[in-house]
Order: C-alpha cells, then sequence, then structure tokens
C-alpha cells in the first residue's frame, strides 16, 4: 500500500517510481520445480458447491455464477472432476434428446451440466426441469449474475437450489502462476516457464485486474498466451523474452483502431495540447474498447467549457442533449451541478449557467470517471482560471468534491503518455488520479522509466482542490483571500450578477 499523509484536501503526492515498481519474489523458481495445480483446485467455493450437490441426497440443482473470462464447460468439468464425479453435458443436445436423458435420471456420479443461456432459449427446457426437480437428478446451471438472475425470475423453485461463484481473481503469487503451468505442462498444452517469465505472467494478471495485490486469469487466453509462446521457442522452457515476444504478438493483432487513433494525434487531426493552459479548457482520460474484442486502449479526449449570464446555474451537458451519454454520465453531471450550487449557489442562484462538452466524440459516452475532470473544466470557466495543459486528469467526485476511484488507469495513463511521446517530453506532462486507485496501477516500463528520469509524472489527489492546485498553482481559500479560487469565481459571478441587474441583455449584444 502506497502511503498518503494528506494535510488538507488541497495537498496532492507525486508519485515515485519505487512506489510503483513491484517487489521480486525470491521464493520464484521455474515451473519445472513446481507441483502442478489445477484451475479447480483454486475454486473453493464452487468446490464445496459440487461436493455438496454430489453427496447430498436432498440437492439436485447448483446455480453457478461464472465470470465470461472462464469457460463453462471447462470449469464444470474439472470441478466434478476434483469431486470424483462425471460431467453430462447438454448444452448440444435437442429438445427430444434433453427431454429423453433426463428421463432417464442421472447415473451414480454423473452430474448434469447445462449454461444458463441455453436454458433461457427454450421455455419448454425450463418448464422440464421445473416439473423434474424433486427426482433423482443432479445438475449444474452456469453463467453470469444476469442469466442466473432470469432463471429464477422464470422459476422461483430454483431459489432454492444451491449457489456458488466461480472465481478468477486469486492473490498475487508468481508461484502459483507456475504451478498452474506445470499443470498446463502435464497436459501438454504448453511449456514450462522460467521463474522471470512466471513474474511478467504475474505481472500481465496484475494489470488486468487493476490490483497490485490479485491477479486476474483468464483461462482460455492464458491457455492460448503460453501455448502460442511454447510453439515460439525450441527450448524446454519459455523464458521471459519470448513470453514477451508472444504477449506483443497478441497485441499486434488487436491494435490496428489504437495504431490508426495515435496517426490522427501524430497528423493533427484530433486537438489535443499538451503545453501551455487554457480557460475552460482540460484534458481527461478515457478507455476504449473496441467493438468485437475486448482490447481496450487510452484515448485522451479535450473537453471544454463555456459560462453564459443567466440561468441557475445549470451544466448544460452537451452530450446528453444530443443522446451521446448514458445515465451514468448524466448523474456524474448532476453531481457537478450539486458541488457548484453547495459551494457557491447556497443562499442565492448562481447567476450564470454552463455547457460542457467531450470535443470531438462522436459516440455514445458513459460512467463517472469524467465528472473530477468536468468539474475542474467548469470551475476554470467560472474564475477565468487558466488550467495547464500538459496535464491529464481522471476520477469521479461526489457533491463534497471528494475524488474517488475509477478503473482503467493503466490504458488512461500509457494513452496520454503516448500522446506526449508524440509531441515531445517536455518533463512537467503527467497525469492527475485519485489517491485510492495509486495501488490499482500496474504500468509498462517505459512510463516507469520516464518517472524515474523526471519526464513524466503521476500525481494522487483526494479532493478536487487539490486537482485545482496542480493545474493553475492556486490555493482553494475564500472569497476574502486575493488570487485563491473561490476569490476569483466570486468576484467573477458578482461582477455577471451586477452587470445584468443594471443593465438588460441587449446591452451586451456583440
Amino acid at each position: 500500500m502506497i502511503d498518503f499523509n494528506f494535510r488538507s484536501d488541497e495537498d496532492f503526492k507525486e508519485l515515485s517510481s519505487s512506489d510503483l515498481l513491484f517487489l521480486k519474489d525470491t521464493s520464484c523458481c521455474g515451473s519445472g520445480n513446481l507441483r502442478p495445480r489445477s484451475f479447480a483446485s483454486l475454486q473453493l467455493r464452487a468446490l464445496s458447491a459440487v461436493r455438496a450437490l454430489k453427496d447430498n441426497p436432498c440437492a439436485h440443482f447448483l446455480l453457478l455464477s461464472i465470470s465470461d473470462l472462464a469457460d463453462p464447460f471447462f470449469a464444470c468439468r474439472d470441478l466434478i472432476k476434483a469431486c470424483g464425479g462425471r460431467i453430462v453435458c447438454l448444452n448440444s443436445l435437442s429438445k427430444r434428446e434433453f427431454k429423453s436423458l433426463l428421463a432417464d435420471k442421472c447415473k451414480p456420479g454423473e452430474i448434469f451440466m447445462i449454461s444458463a443461456d441455453r436454458l433461457l432459449s427454450s421455455q419448454k427446457r425450463m418448464n422440464f426441469l421445473s416439473s423434474v426437480m424433486e427426482d433423482d437428478l443432479k445438475m449444474i446451471i452456469c453463467g453470469n449474475a444476469q442469466d442466473l438472475a432470469d432463471v429464477m425470475l422464470l422459476c422461483p423453485r430454483f431459489r432454492n437450489a444451491l449457489h456458488a461463484d466461480y472465481v478468477v481473481e486469486y492473490a498475487y503469487s508468481p508461484v502459483l502462476l507456475g504451478e498452474i503451468t506445470a499443470y498446463l505442462r502435464d497436459l501438454k498444452l504448453c511449456k514450462d516457464l522460467s521463474a522471470e517469465a512466471l513474474e511478467i505472467l504475474a505481472w500481465r494478471g496484475a494489470r488486468l485486474a487493476e490490483d497490485r495485490a490479485l491477479m486476474l486469469l483468464d483461462e482460455r487466453e492464458l491457455i492460448q498466451l503460453l501455448g502460442e509462446a511454447s510453439a515460439m521457442t525450441e527450448k524446454d522452457e519459455v523464458d521471459a523474452r519470448v513470453l514477451l515476444k508472444a504477449m506483443g504478438a497478441a497485441d499486434f493483432r488487436q491494435n490496428y483502431i489504437a495504431q490508426a487513433m495515435m496517426r490522427e494525434h501524430r497528423d493533427r487531426r484530433i486537438l489535443m495540447e499538451t503545453s501551455g493552459s487554457r480557460i475552460g479548457q482540460i484534458n481527461g482520460l478515457s478507455v476504449i474498447e473496441t467493438s468485437g474484442s475486448c482490447y481496450e486502449y487510452g484515448e485522451p479526449v479535450r473537453i471544454t467549457a463555456t459560462i453564459k449570464a443567466g440561468g441557475e446555474g445549470e451544466i448544460a451537458d452537451i452530450e446528453r442533449k444530443a443522446e451521446l451519454a448514458g445515465q451514468i454520465h448524466a448523474k456524474a453531471m448532476m453531481i457537478i451541478n450539486g458541488f457548484l450550487t453547495r459551494e457557491f449557489g447556497s443562499v442565492l442562484p448562481l447567476p450564470a449557467s454552463a455547457s460542457l462538452v467531450f470535443e470531438q466524440s462522436y459516440s455514445e459516452i458513459d460512467g463517472d470517471s469524467a465528472s473530477l475532470t468536468g468539474l475542474c473544466a467548469v470551475l476554470s470557466a467560472y474564475g477565468d482560471l487558466p488550467l495547464r495543459q500538459d496535464l491529464a486528469v481522471t476520477g469521479a467526485v461526489d457533491q463534497f468534491g471528494n475524488v474517488q476511484p475509477v478503473g482503467g488507469l493503466n490504458q488512461k495513463i500509457e494513452g496520454f503518455f503516448k500522446i506526449c511521446s508524440l509531441h515531445g517530453l517536455t518533463g512537467t506532462q503527467g497525469v492527475i488520479i485519485p489517491h485510492s486507485c495509486a495501488d490499482a496501477l500496474v504500468l509498462r516500463p517505459q512510463i516507469i522509466t520516464a518517472i524515474e528520469q523526471g519526464k513524466f509524472h503521476i500525481y494522487a489527489v483526494r479532493h478536487v482542490k487539490g486537482a485545482l492546485r496542480l493545474f493553475t498553482g492556486a490555493k482553494w481559500g475564500d472569497p476574502q483571500q486575493e488570487k485563491s479560487v473561490v476569490a476569483k469565481i466570486v468576484d467573477r459571478l458578482e461582477g455577471i450578477s451586477n452587470r445584468t441587474e443594471d443593465r438588460p441583455w441587449w446591452h451586451f449584444w456583440g
């Protein structure tokens, strides 16, 4: 855990390269010297449920909530095998074969398996299962949480079934990965991995989990990656160089759109400034998931805000008005409005309203990770406060201005770093993140090297006041403190209010 000693809301902490490095696991050795361990042996919750299903004569059904990252059939097969049973998959059976097989009941040690989406596709199957629930039948219905909820909704009797979770996150451990690799090696699916390769694989798992204390293991992707790496070497062991080569090849096959966007930035077709300062303009961070795959990459976005006299301080969210924003984004904009009302409009309505837009964005956006970004842009517009363009920011906020965690930090930071590298690193560029997300950072080595050399910076904040301090260099303060953020905003709002009260609006035309 990274230690933060914030004394006030305006404080921030710059993360050093040592804060981002993993401690080397000296106990790790190559997988050739480790005992094999299956994926099923790690599923303590699911194993307990399968044993209860197999041994308890009163238990007939198990609803297994399983991540999309795991193959349902292979997961159930391994779990049932570990409990001394045999699996019968019903996914590929026709309706007639389905009824015929279930009519014969289960043989000793035999457990049926069907995916929830397959079951939901046929109401007749659902009704038939409901009618035989009290028979000598053992069945696992697996799927994501939503599909299982639909199953229980259509057949309330399944609420009395056993329930369990199939998890894909484990404690960070290269040794554990070595044991899994040894298991896959015994199945002739891959070769042994060296100690350095196992550490890289564990780093990759932590990156997917977005937590330095955990590893996320996609079984199918892991088997595919290790199989490809094993095919690349003639040795009996996959070393770090070969594993990195396989990881790079997998990334190359999917990164066409990400590379195309980099070309747009290189040719300045997408307007993005990484130096200087602007009023009402700020660099936000977003994550794009390409259609048809799970590939994600960071894409910085320019957000601008303007104000106009009149209204009651409401924020005109152009994305929402253009029907290009989701419900969570709409909620985030309302939270921004709540903060502004609390700080500046608790007695009287604000005399000016603002408009906020994601520039050069032509598809639907959602989420609240840009709420800190939008709030800083609006405050800049209200107070005529220039914001540094060599900084980008991400984070959610509440109505009190507290910065809350968001996802996709690694891709977001790396996306902005690439843009800065294209434009030229100045030594002042960096990103602002929520302090609670610091332990989620699992960055690529080139970024850690740039931080170590002072070419790039990562700042952690816990309040919008800390972010504004970094962007403007000014303290939050109060209306009586000259040059404070609050004083500038209040002065400007008072000026707008006085002008609109003394003269009608048409006097300001042109």
